[in-house]
């Protein structure tokens, strides 16, 4: 538990800039969850593409995926 923990830090700032840039450098990782492998095979087909971004997926809208 953090309690029992020698060192802590927030590592990042944690601002909606940096979740923002977050969602559009960081590719999901699609294998082993079948709603995003749906979703994966469908933007494929639509956009000729292997790995797609948060934000290409759906936005960079905070409600899209954490609700």
């Amino acid at each position: 538990p953090v309690e029992e923990m020698e060192i802590m830090y927030q590592y990042s700032s944690l601002t909606m800039g940096w979740c923002i840039n977050c969602h559009r450098e960081t590719e999901v990782k699609v294998e082993g969850n079948a709603y995003y492998e749906k979703i994966h095979e469908e933007l494929q087909k639509k956009y000729g593409v292997e790995s797609f971004t948060a934000a290409q997926m759906g936005g960079i809208e905070c409600g899209k995926c954490h609700y």
